[in-house]
């Protein structure tokens, strides 16, 4: 039980990406960071002096702080060989979570924790962030209202160039396949996944392929040449609910595009696209008068439709959970199409979804 109006965070995992999720903590009320854990001491010590943490409260042990009596909540941003355990411990612990993408490392995993987590379940929150971006909310909300009718096809690109040649990225754990589990398909393809179940529906089939293109990088710690056997590269076709058929492309090797995450709805009486780029603006083409033809027009997103992620996590740890939270459930459905996804890679077969 939480013992008063602010829960009180441990948060795990102190890397890039926890510096905005430290930032994300800092503009609500209810949450306040008051345990930390990180293997390294000095990353450690020197967010635990920003944040002002007490030392007794500065762990090097994940299972120490999750048991922790003065942690109310977890927020994880570990590796994806981490993820199944973090989860698996707060459930031991009964810890409300919030765990980062991909939900797991493997299927197999995420199998394990559905056996425990059924047993013994948590307010548990999986961080797919562009649920919260405003242009995606406000497109989801258009398609529900049929405002360009019935859906008959869907395309969505996940685009990034950090892994490119001429950028001689290092042998990063990303690219070290038991840390990371998969290249761009699990580290962006879950974000489309989720997206597409999230405006569209369940996945019913795929039909995938997957490659590398740069098959060695450098250690950043000993100069040698590591072998990359994880993807560069993931494109799938899919059949969604209603059987609405959806094209998808991640990549982390495309030169020009930043941080390129785009959805296009295609429905009967019009189309939407929208990038997270572009959070505040959605390119609309619905037909007014067939006999004038359609234009695309840009219009802006209303701040309505803006609503910070920990928000949602804040109020599931207090028992008031809003719709369209991705939950434990989201997690392991996206675990699953992951898996089918590596599945039909490899064998060259369209596979269905259980």
């Amino acid at each position: 039980m939480i013992k008063n109006d602010v829960i009180k965070i441990g948060l795990i995992g102190l890397g890039g990406m926890a510096n905005a999720h430290r930032t994300m903590i800092s503009e609500l009320d209810q949450l306040d960071i008051g345990t930390l854990c990180d293997v390294n001491e000095e990353l450690l010590n020197t967010v635990g002096d920003k944040e002002g943490i007490d030392q007794k409260k500065r762990f090097n042990d994940m299972e120490a702080l999750i048991s922790d009596g003065d942690v109310d909540a977890v927020i994880s941003i570990v590796p994806n060989h981490l993820h199944a355990k973090v989860i698996e411990l707060c459930i031991k612990h009964q810890k409300p979570i919030l765990a980062e993408k991909p939900f797991t490392l493997n299927f197999e995993e995420a199998e394990e924790l559905k056996m425990r987590y059924e047993k013994q379940p948590i307010p548990c929150m999986v961080g797919f962030s562009y649920r919260y971006t405003p242009s995606f909310r406000y497109a989801r909300e258009l398609i529900q209202q049929g405002k360009i009718g019935r859906v008959r096809h869907v395309a969505v690109r996940y685009l990034q160039s950090f892994g490119a040649p001429i950028y001689e990225m290092p042998f990063v754990w990303r690219f070290d396949k038991p840390y990371t589990g998969t290249g761009a398909l699990g580290d962006l393809g879950a974000h489309m996944i989720d997206i597409a179940r999230y405006m569209i529906g369940e996945f019913q089939s795929v039909s995938a392929m997957m490659d590398t293109f740069v098959h060695e990088r450098k250690s950043p710690v000993s100069g040698e040449m590591k072998e990359v056997q994880v993807d560069d590269y993931a494109s799938f076709m899919a059949v969604l609910d209603n059987n609405i058929p959806a094209n998808f492309i991640t990549t982390r090797n495309a030169i020009g595009s930043g941080n390129q995450h785009e959805v296009t709805v295609y429905g009967d009486l019009g189309t939407l696209h929208v990038n997270c780029e572009r959070p505040y603006e959605i390119d609309i083409c619905i037909i007014e008068n067939k006999e004038e033809g359609a234009s695309f027009v840009t219009k802006k997103v209303s701040d309505k439709y803006k609503r910070q992620q920990l928000q949602d996590f804040a109020d599931l740890v207090a028992g008031a959970k809003q719709e369209g939270t991705p939950d434990f459930y989201d997690g392991y459905q996206n675990q699953k199409v992951l898996e089918r996804i590596i599945e039909s890679a490899e064998s060259g077969r369209m596979i269905q979804i259980d």
